[in-house]
């Protein structure tokens, strides 16, 4: 059997945008994985001369841990030594894109058979790279900004894209949706409140695949979106005939690859003092950190009409824009006691304070169920969360998946449940006591339980 001209086959792959699974790619995977097999065919091909179809997973392996080179133009040979990328590469991902190639390369008849198993060389979960979620200060900070492009808000010069739409775009990210998802979403997807649960929700695709799921959104998100809908530019999608909600000026839906980025580092750009790094800051970056928007409701002796840490450093930091001085611009930093600097330092530690005070995590406050001997010690966790979750309170809204059972990777041990907001920072190095309470004294020590790691399953009792 001739072997075929494997750069051929690269390009039929990426026209069918096919993964492992037969699936369609979808958002910038295609691209990425791209780039990374015609990198993986330069190795093989030019540099190492072993030849796509004849790899090993030795050679995979060499190739995807080692640094990415610049290959040549359409993956032909160079005079010129190659130089690294600077940029970072994906170990995991490359792995997964030799995969998807070599499928497809088997299932289109080009090759009788992958000649190694790419999905069996890449790391466990618990090794793969994590995306680094901004920080309590860096999420909270973003927020404001996100506010600060509304027109009569705007204490850093005008915005001049679409400031309410962009302002509902990264409130969705810093509310706990992805790219994909948020442009996904359309005008009949909003829904009111449920007659029986009393939630807003909206319908969105789900992260990856097909389908879509249905997501609680803040309060502050959902007003947001009330405050866009007025300046939404109308338009239908030629392919659905449905209304997305968030349109182009030409009222088309946005291109959720590029646009959601490029507005995210726009808004991020607008308090830099703040937002370290504005370049560095990606939707999924934001969509990881810790949930600001939703604030930790009162609880025990705090008063159901508390005015919540966000509103509360809002307040500050437009204060802090209208009175203080902009820092000097200079190589050398500020000047020795620069006023706006001294200002802004007390005005982070008092809100610092008011976040982390108090018993935030809700599970403090609730009642602990009478003990049962005829009842399994699961039941008696699942008893006493009631489907909640235990730092914000929150149940899951109708559709939407269960809480994940949240576990100590030291002991082994179950600790309680956690909604898809607070779980990222359960082991995040946050600094908020409540955490450290959570982590030291989690609900199934505050029931005297000891679980070992995994006891609920995926259980239907966990949303109710």
């Amino acid at each position: 059997m001739e072997m075929p001209n494997p750069y051929t086959v690269l390009d039929q792959w990426l026209d069918a945008g096919l993964g492992k699974q037969g699936r369609a790619l979808q958002g910038t995977t295609p691209a990425h994985y791209g780039r990374d097999v015609r990198d993986w065919l330069h190795f093989t091909e030019t540099v190492t001369g072993i030849g796509a179809w004849n790899a090993t997973e030795a050679t995979a392996v060499t190739w995807a841990n080692a640094p990415a080179l610049r290959p040549p133009p359409q993956g032909q040979p160079s005079r010129r030594p190659l130089a690294p990328r600077r940029s970072l590469h994906n170990p995991a991902r490359r792995l997964a894109a030799l995969a998807a190639f070599y499928a497809y390369a088997t299932h289109a008849g080009h090759i009788t058979e992958p000649p190694f198993n790419a999905a069996s060389l890449r790391p466990a979960p618990g090794d793969l790279p994590r995306i680094t979620a901004l920080s309590v200060e860096q999420a909270a900070a973003l927020a404001y900004a996100a506010h600060d492009v509304l027109p009569g808000r705007q204490h850093r010069g005008p915005y001049d894209t679409e400031p309410h739409r962009d302002r509902v775009l990264v409130l969705m990210f810093i509310d706990g949706l992805r790219p994909r998802q948020a442009v996904g979403i359309d005008l009949e997807g909003l829904h009111e409140p449920d007659p029986e649960r009393g939630m807003r929700t909206l319908t969105c695709p789900v992260v990856k695949g097909d389908g879509t799921t249905t997501y609680q959104p803040s309060a502050e998100l959902w007003q947001a979106i009330e405050d866009y809908l007025p300046h939404r530019v109308d338009g239908r999608d030629p392919a659905t005939g449905r209304q997305p909600l968030l349109t182009s000026r030409s009222g088309r839906r946005i291109d959720s690859n590029t646009t959601p980025g490029r507005i995210t580092k726009a808004i991020a750009a607008r308090v830099p003092e703040l937002i370290f790094e504005p370049a560095a800051i990606t939707p999924d970056r934001v969509a990881h950190s810790p949930a600001v928007l939703r604030d930790h409701p009162p609880t025990g002796h705090r008063a159901a009409t508390a005015v919540s840490p966000v509103q509360r450093l809002r307040a500050d930091l437009e204060h802090l824009f209208e009175t203080a001085p902009l820092c000097a611009a200079t190589e050398g930093g500020c000047p020795p006691g620069c006023e706006r600097c001294v200002t802004r330092k007390a005005m982070w530690a008092r809100w610092e304070t008011d976040w982390s005070a108090g018993d935030q995590a809700a599970y403090l406050g609730w009642e602990i169920p009478p003990y049962d001997h005829r009842q399994r010690p699961a039941e008696r966790l699942l008893q006493f969360h009631q489907g909640r979750c235990a730092i914000c309170g929150t149940a899951p809204a109708p559709g939407r998946p269960a809480h994940t059972e949240d576990h100590d990777s030291a002991t082994g041990l179950t600790r309680g449940l956690l909604c898809h907001r607070c779980r990222p920072q359960a082991d995040a190095d946050t600094g908020a006591p409540y955490w450290t309470r959570y982590r030291q004294h989690p609900p199934a020590a505050a029931l005297g339980l000891e679980l070992r790691y995994p006891v609920l399953g995926h259980r239907e009792s966990h949303s109710r």
